[in-house]
């Protein structure tokens, strides 16, 4: 167990290097959360969520993202949108150099892919191949949505440099 501390202590460093804080986690996992210590929420739900995760209080400030984990068309579910990732940057840039926790279902598709929209964004173009290091350092289970990255790659203008990076490097959810 000793052996873990240093580890640990590595990857919290290199967050701590990173310009901004973003944690990603799961629906579940955010219900036991305090989120009191985020300056920002961004909760991604399904289309067909029954109990809906929402904040009863002013701080931190949330963005609620309704969206299924597709990247085809399927009948009664909704696929990621530009608007989305739009929304989910804008909020980003209010939120400035504060901390934002990022969370869907599963905590591993979606929540990881506008989690590296908005590393992407902030780091600048020419530094995909550093945001998805950043993101893997954040969440290493990532597993981005691929039509999310897609779309990102799109608005930042990053020639497709983002997605290329990312398809080659993780796997990307269908």
């Amino acid at each position: 167990r000793s052996a873990e501390i240093p580890h640990f202590m590595s990857i919290l460093e290199d967050l701590l290097m990173t310009p901004f804080s973003i944690h990603i986690c799961s629906l579940e996992a955010v219900r036991e959360a305090d989120v009191s210590i985020y300056d920002g929420v961004i909760t991604i739900e399904d289309s067909r969520i029954e109990n809906p995760f929402r904040l009863d209080f002013e701080h931190p400030k949330q963005l609620v993202l309704c969206f299924d984990d597709i990247s085809v068309p399927l009948d009664g579910f909704i696929e990621p949108q530009e608007k989305h990732i739009l929304q989910a940057l804008s909020f980003a840039d209010r939120i400035g150099e504060g901390s934002i926790l990022i969370h869907c279902h599963a905590g591993i598709s979606r929540s990881s892919a506008i989690a590296l929209a908005i590393i992407a964004k902030r780091i600048g173009k020419g530094k995909e191949e550093e945001s998805i290091k950043i993101l893997e350092q954040i969440n290493p289970h990532a597993r981005p949505n691929k039509s999310i990255v897609w779309l990102t790659d799109e608005i930042l203008e990053r020639d497709r440099k983002l997605y290329d990076i990312a398809y080659k490097s993780m796997w990307l959810t269908n």
